[in-house]
């Protein structure tokens, strides 16, 4: 049956599989990604103490969260095409339990050069498992359920964020307790979880429909039916354009060009998450305690919390990606900017969780991106390579926070530059034609079907 204009009864059906499928994975994988970012920015409040206790200055500081981003870019491509050929389950188990241990591993580091090489440990563990769980969900919706769905476990970066701030707060205050550093324990208690549920994910995963004892045979040829159909429009697509290797695909100008703009938004999220306690360390009081920097550094990250579902909800409602993604960049860039000519802590504070609200809800969109300008048997290669540019944003970013900050002495020259980054990014998507970015025609009548997948974790 014709899934441009799909009968009451089907979309129906395909409905109740897709709710279905909604629950049962989309709150694991907010668990997940929850513990995986989590994980990500704990050597940021790390830092507070770590980096006197260990000598080390905030150009290495800056160098080692390079190091993790330059080993998982490397491993990252990789990474994904295992895991196509062994099984999801598998892999992001495996993924799960060997970063859970190297980050544990963090907490034995005595200097600048073993800080570095724990970091590159826990970068080579952990590549591939954002783009594995993106992966992952193609295997499971239709196009046009994908930005909500991604939304549904991307929130986790907020979250994470914003409870990992102050739980970390909490953690740093254990200094001297059993004769063992904050910082130590931080590394400790937020490692240990990764491992725990690496083991859960591999008898609760399942690698796909046809594999899924808890549906019905009838919603597994539904739902294997409707992601047919949708890959089937990609691929005819892709068809009458002309014949390339998977490798010309992923250099082609449009993926490189949307793999660089959001190279630049994650850029601004690695400078957020991994300096905002040292910003705010340095326009607050020096006396105040972890736990209230904690809570400063939460607030960012609470107001993305709201603002990442709905946005997703209305680029899917409104079937438009292209706008929704470039005028929240530019807008981001403008807050960054501003948060580092305004003088007033509190006002710097605002722009800077503005430039998050703005910037972070548009990850679940841009993730939609590559099933829409690549063929089917790029998709896998696709979104690692667009997750991998943006671990060079990663990369460059910290690298250009440490070194100014120590070449100026305060973090206003480094904001402007990730100001900058995002408006060139802005700048690199609108050379992208935007009759390739837009939403599928027969979305409206499913969506309106299935409301709740949204809100479904």
């Amino acid at each position: 049956m014709s899934m441009a204009e799909p009968s009451s009864i089907q979309a129906e059906k395909e409905a109740r599989a897709i709710k279905k499928v909604s629950r049962r994975f989309l709150w694991f994988l907010f668990i997940l990604m929850t513990i995986n970012y989590m994980d990500r920015s704990n050597v940021g409040f790390a830092a507070l103490t770590m980096n006197k206790d260990l000598g080390i200055s905030a150009s290495m500081f800056g160098t080692s969260i390079a190091v993790f981003s330059t080993f998982y870019f490397i491993c990252e491509i990789p990474s994904n095409l295992i895991m196509a050929r062994v099984g999801a389950r598998r892999w992001l188990a495996r993924i799960m339990v060997t970063w859970g241990i190297a980050s544990v591993g963090c907490m034995f580091v005595v200097g600048a050069w073993s800080l570095l090489g724990a970091r590159a440990l826990v970068g080579i563990a952990e590549a591939g498992f954002a783009p594995g769980l993106v992966l992952y969900l193609t295997y499971w919706f239709p196009q046009y359920y994908r930005a909500r769905a991604n939304a549904s476990f991307m929130i986790s970066q907020p979250v994470a964020n914003m409870t990992g701030a102050m739980i970390s707060g909490v953690i740093l205050g254990m200094n001297g307790f059993l004769g063992i550093a904050g910082w130590r324990w931080l590394f400790l208690i937020e490692g240990l979880p990764a491992v725990i549920f690496g083991i859960i994910a591999w008898f609760y995963l399942t690698d796909r429909p046809r594999d899924a004892k808890w549906l019905t045979d009838e919603e597994k040829r539904t739902l294997q039916a409707a992601i047919d159909v949708d890959a089937a429009k990609r691929d005819k697509v892709a068809a009458a354009g002309p014949k390339r290797s998977v490798t010309r695909h992923l250099l082609s100008r449009n993926n490189l060009l949307l793999s660089v703009s959001f190279g630049t938004m994650i850029a601004s999220f690695s400078a957020l998450a991994n300096w905002l306690p040292q910003i705010l360390r340095g326009v607050t009081r020096p006396d105040m305690p972890y736990w209230e920097i904690g809570l400063l550094t939460a607030i960012p990250f609470a107001c993305t919390l709201i603002a990442l579902p709905l946005w997703a909800m209305w680029s899917d409602r409104t079937e438009e990606r292209y706008w929704n993604c470039i005028i929240p960049i530019l807008c981001g860039a403008g807050f960054w900017v501003a948060a580092a000519l305004v003088g007033n802590p509190a006002w710097q504070l605002a722009a800077l969780t503005a430039a998050s609200v703005c910037v972070t809800p548009v990850w679940p969109i841009m993730f939609t991106l590559p099933a829409m300008v690549l063929p089917r048997e790029a998709h896998p290669a696709g979104i690692a390579f667009i997750n991998v540019v943006g671990i060079m944003g990663a990369t460059l970013s910290p690298l250009i926070m440490g070194i100014m900050r120590d070449l100026t002495g305060a973090f206003t020259a480094p904001m402007i530059v990730i100001g900058a980054l995002l408006a060139i990014g802005a700048g690199l998507m609108m050379l992208v034609p935007r009759k390739l970015i837009v939403g599928e025609p027969d979305a409206p009548a499913l969506i309106e079907a299935v409301p709740e997948v949204a809100t479904a974790t």
